[in-house]
């Protein structure tokens, strides 16, 4: 994956997870909290997951996929 869809990737995670969260924070302070909860942690340890996830280094690529370098 080139640099620029991990970059693009990125960024829709970040927007979907602050979507996400904007819905868990509105609705509980509708029921008189004034925090996410439990269910906001998990959502923000999935979004850090996910990018990890994207920018986590390829294993199988190594010095036989570049014949140039040799």
């Amino acid at each position: 994956m080139s640099k620029a869809s991990k970059i693009i990737v990125t960024i829709i995670i970040v927007v979907v997870f602050l979507v996400l969260d904007v819905i868990i924070v509105g609705t509980r302070s509708d029921a008189g909290y004034s925090t996410p909860g439990p269910l906001g942690l998990i959502i923000l340890l999935g979004m850090i997951g996910a990018i990890r996830a994207v920018w986590k280094k390829d294993k199988t690529e190594n010095d036989d996929n570049h014949p140039e370098k040799q």
